[in-house]
């Protein structure tokens, strides 16, 4: 990501691909199926110049957006996606840190088994 910034990408965001399918719902009811193959999970850290994120920070404030990707985004700046890490995923549900924790379990074993 640090590369691609240096190559002069104005904003980047890892992502992975979506092994779900995804439905877009309207009341309830299925309105599309996006195709799989464009579509990324979204990661953090995401990255960005420091005068492109200071620049969105003070010229909008919609309460919809949810990351600093997509704020850039709502300005017309292309964002740069590069390849996330499966394991880099965001810890929000209790399934999520019981995942993490199995993560660092394993990682702590593994370093255990290397000395």
């Amino acid at each position: 990501m640090l590369q691609t910034l240096m190559d002069g990408a104005e904003a980047v965001t890892p992502g992975v691909a979506v092994a779900d399918t995804i439905k877009s719902v309207s009341d309830g009811w299925v309105a599309a199926t996006p195709a799989r193959a464009g579509l990324r999970a979204i990661q953090t850290p995401q990255g960005f110049t420091l005068q492109l994120l200071r620049r969105v920070h003070s010229e909008t404030s919609d309460a919809d957006i949810t990351d600093d990707a997509m704020l850039v985004e709502s300005l017309g700046v292309p964002v740069r996606v590069v390849e996330g890490h499966p394991e880099a995923f965001k810890v929000t549900t209790p399934l999520d840190l019981m995942l993490a924790e199995a993560l660092v379990r394993r990682a702590r074993e593994h370093a255990g088994e290397q000395q």
